[in-house]
């Protein structure tokens, strides 16, 4: 049921320009059971900020963009089966939730504050735009966060492109997922039928590691 009303979201963001109107009953249940199965994974603060900027809240993962969120929950739910276990770490991020979790992250941070220089050698502060903030960037960790784990999440997106998404930062920023380029994506997501058959698991592992034993 998931797979199938989410490849309708899918199908939606390929016809959305031409298109004004308001979502049809269909798109809406589609984008609604996305939203749901992203908040049925477990969600919890990475550690890797100075403190906890709860960006992993339902508010959160409700403001991710429609066919990111579609992407991505195609991309967990096929992830999770054969692998077994994900946490969600951060979602979308308002402009003060950036600013926060850039305080004490080591790591790439887009909305850190840095000086540069204008033409006229005035010195002023800025700050970046994160992906997240554009509701098109989701943190994941894969089962407790093993190298060994983020590899094989990593190449799961590399060997099956058809869910639409990407790791670009690679182990800069291992958790960060964003909607692959391929503009050919949406209308492979709209394939179900043969997307669902034809899923590649990683060659890194075989089950995702946990932090409790399975019953």
């Amino acid at each position: 049921m998931l797979s199938a009303l989410v490849s309708m979201t899918a199908h939606r963001a390929v016809h959305a320009q031409a298109n004004d109107g308001p979502p049809s009953a269909p798109a809406a249940l589609a984008e609604s059971q996305a939203q749901k199965f992203l908040k049925s994974l477990p969600r919890e603060w990475s550690g890797t900020s100075r403190r906890d900027c709860k960006t992993y809240e339902d508010k959160n993962i409700a403001r991710l963009a429609p066919p990111f969120a579609a992407s991505a929950a195609r991309f967990l739910h096929a992830f999770v089966e054969l692998h077994g276990h994900v946490t969600i770490t951060s979602a979308h991020r308002t402009a003060q939730e950036q600013a926060c979790v850039c305080e004490g992250e080591k790591g790439p941070c887009a909305g850190r504050p840095r000086i540069v220089a204008t033409k006229k050698r005035r010195r002023i502060v800025k700050r970046g735009t994160s992906r997240h903030q554009d509701g098109i960037a989701l943190d994941v960790r894969a089962g407790i966060g093993t190298d060994e784990e983020f590899a094989c999440l990593h190449e799961f997106a590399q060997f099956n492109p058809q869910f639409g998404v990407r790791f670009p930062l690679g182990k800069r920023d291992r958790p960060h997922m964003e909607p692959a380029q391929s503009n050919h994506t949406p209308l492979r997501l709209a394939a179900i039928g043969s997307v669902t058959r034809q899923v590649t698991p990683c060659a890194k592992l075989k089950i995702m590691l946990v932090d409790s034993p399975a019953d």
